[in-house]
């Protein structure tokens, strides 16, 4: 192995381990990896550090700013009301709701918008009962990673053509290219399963935590706006989430329609300097965009392509459709849980389908193997943004959550290598 590359395996053996023993915020652990791969020259300062201007971070930080802004409206004591009503015996209702909230965003909104805004309803909650922040904000991750581009309209309606180009080029044979509800069908049973562990696993997650108890009080204490402003904060959230939707049309704009906002109401008075400035510098900023530049490093230092070809020497001669299958997903989900979704694809989507080139393999299950467990990206938080999102806002350490998160991974690798296997064994 190349200096580089070892160097970069170990930096993200430190980022786990910091990330399990979380002495430090996970902003500063991160920001640390970045630092230490510019440093030893893996990646140069401006590369390590671009994760600033990624366009998940350039979405999710003004995001947080509105989100900030909502609480100084009406609607988040009004949402509290009604949350509230639903506790007790009704407490899978409540459940339910956000659940429910979180697989309509996800169809439309990237993921990282959703939880930023999710966030800002779940601190309406309060911290007494059974259903509680804490309780709610993993497993809503764990349905976002679920129901991501599941049904096929929004965002998951072209996801068949967006695998096909990732592999057309070395798989010429038509036949092998994937159809518009290929990706459906295959992830009806994870979806069902995962979606069942979600709504009877919250109860293993931390009871108390920081989501709410600091956020409400805030909102309890902080007088809500006058009237003009309270309707500016209104029309620019809907017209930020019409743009986030409409993304189909109005493309790259998603990104920079949350900072539009944010300076709409800055200039409306509905937000002050000091109020964007705390939610821009939040740790979990730090987080997001640390993580990015590890994730660049994986790809570039050939980590990426270290983990992805240790497939090839465990598969035999004539394996078994249904173990190649489970190899896949398995190390799909380790992949992806600790590097970035994209990082991850554009490895195995490559690697996958030269193994299918050359064993003569039907390539479409591996490659829906690929896409679906590709999202599977909740055990670290490095998996992606909305993981890192998710684990700084509810301040959680790995350990607190794994009683969810190990069975979740475990029931996707065996549903998503059971259903691709059903659909498109390798054999045909």
């Amino acid at each position: 192995m190349t200096s580089q590359l070892i160097i970069t395996l170990a930096i993200l053996a430190f980022m786990i381990i910091m990330f399990v023993w979380q002495k430090f915020p996970m902003g500063v652990t991160t920001m640390t990896c970045c630092a230490l791969l510019a440093a030893f020259g893996i990646l140069s300062p401006s590369e390590a550090f671009s994760g600033f201007a990624n366009n998940s971070i350039i979405l999710v930080a003004p995001m947080m700013v509105l989100s900030a802004a909502i609480t100084k409206t009406s609607v988040v004591p009004f949402i509290r009301k009604k949350v509230n009503s639903l506790s007790g015996k009704k407490g899978i209702v409540l459940i339910l709701f956000f659940y429910l909230v979180v697989i309509a965003f996800v169809q439309f909104i990237p993921a990282t918008a959703t939880f930023s805004i999710m966030i800002v309803f779940l601190a309406s909650l309060s911290n007494e009962g059974e259903v509680t922040p804490t309780r709610l904000l993993m497993p809503m991750l764990g349905i976002s990673c679920a129901w991501k581009g599941f049904l096929p309209i929004g965002m998951g309606a072209t996801s068949f053509a967006t695998i096909n180009a990732r592999y057309e080029t070395i798989i010429t044979n038509e036949n092998y290219w994937l159809q518009m509800f290929d990706k459906f069908k295959v992830s009806i049973l994870p979806v069902v399963c995962l979606s069942i562990w979600c709504l009877v696993a919250w109860r293993f997650l931390p009871k108390q935590g920081k989501v709410d108890t600091s956020k409400a009080k805030e909102v309890k204490e902080t007088a809500t706006l006058p009237k003009a402003q309270e309707t500016l904060v209104y029309v620019v959230f809907i017209a930020v989430m019409a743009v986030l939707v409409l993304n189909k049309w109005t493309g790259k704009l998603m990104y920079v329609a949350p900072a539009l906002g944010v300076l709409v109401l800055i200039y409306g008075k509905a937000l002050t300097i000091p109020e964007v400035t705390k939610s821009l510098t939040a740790d979990m900023i730090f987080l997001m965009a640390g993580v990015l530049g590890v994730a660049s490093a994986m790809a570039k230092s050939g980590a990426g392509d270290l983990i992805g070809n240790a497939i090839l020497s465990v598969l035999g001669e004539h394996p078994s459709s249904l173990a190649v299958m489970f190899l896949f997903t398995a190390v799909t989900i380790v992949m992806t849980t600790v590097m970035s979704n994209s990082a991850t694809s554009n490895v195995l989507y490559t690697v996958a389908a030269t193994v299918c080139l050359a064993g003569n393999w039907d390539p479409r299950g591996i490659m829906l193997i690929v896409a679906i467990a590709n999202v599977i990206s909740l055990g670290f938080p490095s998996g992606a943004a909305e993981t890192a999102l998710i684990y700084a806002a509810g301040n959680y350490k790995v350990s607190q959550v794994a009683k969810f998160t190990i069975p979740y991974i475990l029931i996707a690798i065996v549903t998503i290598a059971l259903s691709a296997n059903y659909f498109y064994p390798i054999y045909g």
